[in-house]
């Protein structure tokens, strides 16, 4: 049975380790990353590796030092192929800088393995920037653990 969010925390620590071979292992080719603005089909491991690269550099150029995905929803699709809603937290300096956003991904069973086969986005790493000020500095974690967001409660 998929543990999705197992499968989300594997590969934010290949993500934290800078493990391409790590990340390649999760991919079954042909991928696509989809976004709001266009769909890119990832045919070789060379271009899949660049991409994890360029996410990488990424985050540094950002001042990023963490990340974190919570799987919001999984949907079974058969015995071998699920979907699952995640969000994804960027972080500085314990602080979350950036507005968390929304992802789908789509995985399947293969040789034994889930593996990653679509994941789109609302956004990619280009639109962080615009992001950084859709929220004010807050505190993310709280002894080691993500702090959970609450409604604001209203009174009449």
């Amino acid at each position: 049975m998929l543990d999705l969010q197992a499968f989300m925390d594997e590969v934010v620590e290949v993500i934290r380790k800078d493990d391409a071979k790590g990340y390649l292992d999760m991919i079954a080719l042909p991928y696509q990353v989809i976004t709001a603005a266009s769909t890119r089909t990832f045919l070789r491991k060379a271009d899949m590796e660049d991409h994890f690269h360029l996410f990488r550099i990424g985050l540094k150029q950002m001042g990023f030092q963490d990340l974190s995905h919570h799987v919001i929803s999984v949907t079974m699709l058969g015995e071998t192929l699920a979907t699952g809603i995640y969000e994804t937290r960027l972080l500085r300096e314990d602080r979350r800088l950036v507005a968390p956003y929304r992802s789908c991904i789509t995985v399947r069973r293969d040789t034994g393995r889930w593996r990653a086969v679509c994941m789109a986005h609302t956004i990619g790493h280009a639109d962080w920037v615009e992001r950084m000020e859709a929220i004010t500095a807050q505190p993310a974690y709280t002894h080691g653990t993500v702090a959970e967001e609450h409604p604001i409660r209203r009174t009449n």
